[in-house]
């Protein structure tokens, strides 16, 4: 963290009822979880957990805007809600709708079009990418690339949990394009925050 931070500054003290929206739905949710019998309660928990933990960390450095820190709060719910509830015995994140659209392809979007603003933030304010240009590929380049760590975590956790229910490579490829989208959308809302500011 800079040397100037402190409660005032951090993210709790900014903005108090979302980080305590943030620690309600994870407290909330891992209680659910755990009430159901939902069987990944715990891996859930740990992402949620440690994604918090590095929103905080990078926070502490380069102060996201609230709308950003909305979108990841709600980000995270969404993730939290997908693996903890289940309709007539199937969790959410396999639930579709016209046997197209998936809840897990909605949520990839959302969250990962989150990721890219977030990334496109702190580059900004550490580096340079203040033009819309520059925006734009910031925001591509990062939010592919956590949700491609995020589908490597998923792989490695159907290695690991055989239960875990992740899908398999043709879901894969659905969730990148499902991150593709979300971040196609997050750079067009960069670009106009870029050209609002001048």
């Amino acid at each position: 963290m800079s040397s100037n931070s402190g409660w005032s500054t951090s993210v709790f003290g900014r903005h108090p009822w979302l980080a305590g929206f943030t620690v309600f739905y994870v407290i909330g949710w891992t209680a659910y979880g755990f009430a159901a019998d939902t069987g990944q309660v715990y891996a859930y928990l740990a992402w949620l957990v440690g994604a918090s933990a590095l929103v905080i960390y990078v926070d502490g450095r380069v102060r996201f805007s609230t709308p950003v820190l909305v979108l990841l709060s709600v980000a995270g719910f969404c993730h939290m809600a997908g693996g903890n509830i289940q309709i007539d015995g199937t969790v959410l994140y396999e639930q579709s709708w016209s046997g197209y659209v998936r809840y897990d392809h909605l949520v990839h979007a959302f969250g990962l079009g989150a990721a890219g603003l977030a990334v496109w933030e702190a580059t900004r304010r550490m580096l340079t990418a203040q033009k819309p240009k520059e925006a734009v590929v910031v925001v591509m380049l990062g939010g592919n690339a956590i949700g491609a760590a995020i589908e490597i975590g998923e792989y490695i956790a159907t290695l690991l949990v055989p239960d875990v229910r992740v899908g398999g490579y043709t879901n894969s490829m659905q969730d990148l394009i499902a991150n593709l989208v979300g971040s196609l959308v997050a750079a067009w809302w960069a670009v106009r925050r870029c050209r609002h500011r001048g």
